[in-house]
């Protein structure tokens, strides 16, 4: 590995993982697109991507975990275990699938298209969802059974998930996010913390599904993964303080916004890649990176001086 890539990774898993923290992802959306278009293959890519997620959301996981509730008729009871159990349960059939799609068209484009289209799909339903009202305080009892109503469809979303997660080395929390927002309705910060919770778990499936085949290229994903968790580690954990300040504060339209408005710039980039406009994707994606943690810490600053002035008020 060359220095300058060793500085790209490390600056694309701070960028990453800031914003991952943030919204409750892995990073991997940002990070896969950078990574192909900085000449990495796609296997390598995703192995990278997956590994580097485990130590770099492990410590805010651990420390954010009793927050989430536990208890029968919480939203970790109702939504969080069947996510987690079955994103688990799913992760596990990404290598193979990939092998197989790999074996039936003798290329990863479909891989790359299917990325696109999961992007434009998220895109459209983030842009949807964020016009209506966020859920600001804890949900009441009647918003916990409307989840645990609903938890075979968060049992097949996670299955869905896992699936896709380990197949393109995303995280997951950027597929299930619209899913707990939309369609089960957990308040923004709760969703934040399952997500981060998610993503772990997708990560560490995902992983060892990728090690157990000994692919030929684990040495270069090992050394890639290493520094993007040297820049990953601290931005996650600095995303997800951001993310709380920002919810605190009301502001819980700011991460439905910020996230459609990057997804939107991920999946221009990711197409520049599969059309050839190499040059055109890798600026997308700097700009884009470079945008996303100005915005981020702005409104993160203006959050914190309203919280500011509403206890000096009282």
């Amino acid at each position: 590995m060359t220095l300058s890539l060793a500085l790209c990774c490390i600056l694309i898993g701070f960028s990453a993982m800031l914003s991952g923290g943030f919204w409750g992802l892995g990073g991997g959306w940002l990070i896969m697109p950078a990574l192909l278009l900085a000449g990495v293959n796609i296997e390598t890519a995703v192995v990278a991507s997956l590994l580097q997620m485990v130590p770099s959301t492990l410590p805010t996981v651990i420390r954010q975990f009793p927050s989430i509730g536990w208890r029968k008729g919480s939203w970790g009871y109702a939504v969080a275990l069947p996510v987690c159990f079955f994103s688990f349960i799913g992760s596990l059939a990404g290598k193979p699938l990939g092998d197989l799609m790999l074996s039936c068209f003798g290329s990863r484009r479909p891989q790359e298209a299917l990325y696109l289209f999961i992007m434009a799909l998220i895109f459209l339903e983030t842009v949807r969802s964020s016009g209506k009202a966020a859920l600001r305080n804890e949900p009441d009892r009647g918003e916990i059974k409307l989840a645990r109503n609903k938890k075979w469809f968060a049992a097949i979303a996670g299955i869905i998930t896992g699936v896709i997660s380990s197949l393109l080395g995303i995280g997951g929390g950027s597929l299930v996010r619209p899913v707990m927002k939309s369609f089960l309705k957990v308040p923004e910060k709760i969703a934040g913390m399952i997500l981060r919770l998610s993503v772990l778990i997708v990560a560490i499936s995902g992983s060892a599904s990728y090690l157990a085949g000994r692919t030929d290229s684990v040495k270069d994903s090992l050394w890639l993964a290493l520094f993007l968790t040297i820049g990953g580690i601290p931005a996650f954990a600095l995303g997800a303080r951001m993310h709380s300040i920002v919810t605190s504060a009301g502001d819980d339209r700011t991460a439905d916004s910020s996230f459609a408005l990057f997804i939107f710039s991920v999946f221009l980039s990711v197409l520049c890649k599969v059309t050839d406009y190499i040059i055109t994707g890798r600026i997308i994606i700097i700009v884009s990176g470079i945008m996303l943690i100005v915005y981020l810490t702005a409104a993160t600053l203006k959050s914190a001086r309203k919280l500011k002035a509403e206890r000096s008020t009282n």
